[in-house]
C-alpha cells in the first residue's frame, strides 16, 4: 500500500514545503516532490532509486531496492536541532536479505539539504562496495533556465567565479577532474552547490562515475527499474543533449567501502551535501 505525506516545517514559520511519499511498485525509497524553500521551488523531484553492490569475493553483484516490500514500519518524520540549526528529518528503514538500510533525509532552516544512507549488516564475510544512486530532478525557481556548473582544479573564470565551468551538454564526471558542482537558475543565480560526503569515496570500475547530468525526460524517470546489478544504465541517457537554460537532472553517486574485518553490525553512512546559494 502506498503512504505519504505532506510537510510544512516548522509549523509556527514554514520555509520547507513537499510532498512525500512511497508508491507500492516504485523501489525508489522516498521520493519527495514539489520542494520548495522559502515559496521558491527547488526541486521537482527527488529520490534515491538505486544501490549496487559489488563484494571483492565474486558473490553477486546486487542491486538492492528500497521499497514498500522491505520497508520495517512506517515512515519518520521529526524535528531535531544539532550545530545550531532545526532539522526536519524523513526517514525509512529497510531490510534486505542482512543488510540492514536507513534512507534519512535531513532539511535545515537555512535551506542545506542532506541526504543520507545508512547501512549496517553483511550479506557475504567479504570487503564490499556500496554505491547509491540519488536523482535530483532540480527545478531551481521553475523548471526552465536552469544550469549545471562543476568546479574544476582551475582558477579560469567561465563568467561564474573562479573554477566553475558551466556544464552545457549532458556528461558524466569524477572527483579527479571536478570537486564539486551546482546547479542554479541562470536569471538569479540561485541555487545549490552539491559537495561530496565526508565519507564518500571514490569511483572505481564498477561504477566509474561520481554524477551524471542529463537533459529532463519524463519516460526516463523509471522510479528505481533503471539499471541493473551489473551496470547503471544512466549512460544510455547521455545523448550530448543541450542543457544550458534547460530542464535538467543531476545524479549524485555516493562510494561507500565496507572493509571487512570479522562478523559485525556496524552502521556506515554516505551521502551528498546539499548547500542553498542566493535562496
Amino acid at each position: 500500500m502506498s503512504v505519504s505525506g505532506r510537510v510544512s516545517w516548522p509549523p509556527e514559520a514554514p520555509v520547507w514545503t513537499f510532498l512525500w511519499e512511497l508508491v507500492d511498485g516504485d523501489s525508489e525509497a522516498i521520493a519527495f516532490r514539489d520542494v520548495r524553500f522559502r515559496g521558491k521551488k527547488v526541486l521537482h523531484k527527488a529520490s534515491t532509486p538505486m544501490i549496487r553492490v559489488r563484494y571483492d569475493s565474486g558473490a553477486g553483484p546486487y542491486k538492492d531496492p528500497l521499497s514498500i516490500g522491505n520497508m520495517q514500519g512506517p515512515v519518520k518524520v521529526y524535528e531535531h536541532n544539532q550545530g545550531g540549526f532545526r532539522h526536519l528529518t524523513v526517514e525509512s528503514y529497510h531490510r534486505i536479505g542482512r543488510y540492514h538500510l536507513i534512507n534519512r533525509w535531513f532539511f535545515r532552516t537555512d535551506g542545506h539539504i542532506l541526504p543520507q544512507m545508512h547501512s549496517a549488516g553483511l550479506q557475504h564475510p567479504s570487503t564490499h562496495q556500496h554505491h547509491v544512486y540519488w536523482r535530483f530532478d532540480f527545478d531551481i525557481e521553475g523548471a526552465a533556465n536552469n544550469l549545471a556548473l562543476a568546479h574544476l582544479h582551475a582558477t579560469s573564470d567561465w563568467g561564474y567565479g573562479p573554477g566553475w565551468l558551466p556544464l552545457r551538454q549532458e556528461t558524466w564526471q569524477v572527483t579527479a577532474s571536478a570537486d564539486a558542482w551546482s546547479v542554479i537558475n541562470k536569471q538569479s543565480g540561485a541555487g545549490y552547490v552539491i559537495n561530496r560526503g565526508p565519507f564518500d569515496r571514490p569511483s572505481d570500475a564498477f561504477e566509474p562515475a561520481d554524477m551524471y547530468v542529463v537533459a529532463y525526460h519524463g519516460p526516463e524517470d523509471l522510479k528505481g527499474r533503471l539499471g541493473t546489478a551489473h551496470a547503471a544504465g544512466i549512460f544510455a541517457h547521455i545523448n550530448n543533449e543541450d542543457i544550458d537554460g534547460k530542464d535538467l537532472v543531476f545524479w549524485y553517486i555516493a562510494h561507500l567501502h565496507h572493509h571487512y574485518h570479522g562478523p559485525e553490525f556496524e552502521w556506515h553512512a554516505c551521502g551528498p551535501l546539499l548547500w542553498a546559494h542566493r535562496l
